[in-house]
């Protein structure tokens, strides 16, 4: 029952794998729309959804890349705190 040693900054790497996932899922169904719409709806909503799907990729995943490392920077800010601590 010690939190002495912090588990989330050795999982980030996972979380991150792991939210790449559902990312790329949705940029994909986004193209597949957009390939449908291009068939068979109207093709200025298959251009604007084609060009969307990767920018909205690039946002979320780098939205998600700024989240956790703002998480990995409090845990780094807290061992640098304490090391000032135990230094005195």
């Amino acid at each position: 029952m010690n939190f002495d040693h912090m588990v989330t900054p050795k999982l980030v790497k996972i979380i991150y794998a792991l939210a790449l996932v559902p990312i790329t899922l949705l940029a994909l169904l986004i193209g597949w729309y957009a390939l449908a719409y291009l068939q068979e709806g109207p093709a200025v909503v298959g251009l604007v959804l084609l060009v969307a799907a990767p920018l909205i990729w690039i946002f979320q995943v780098l939205m998600t890349r700024v989240f956790l490392e703002f998480v990995i920077n409090q845990f780094k800010v807290s061992e640098y705190l304490r090391a000032i601590k135990d230094k005195d």
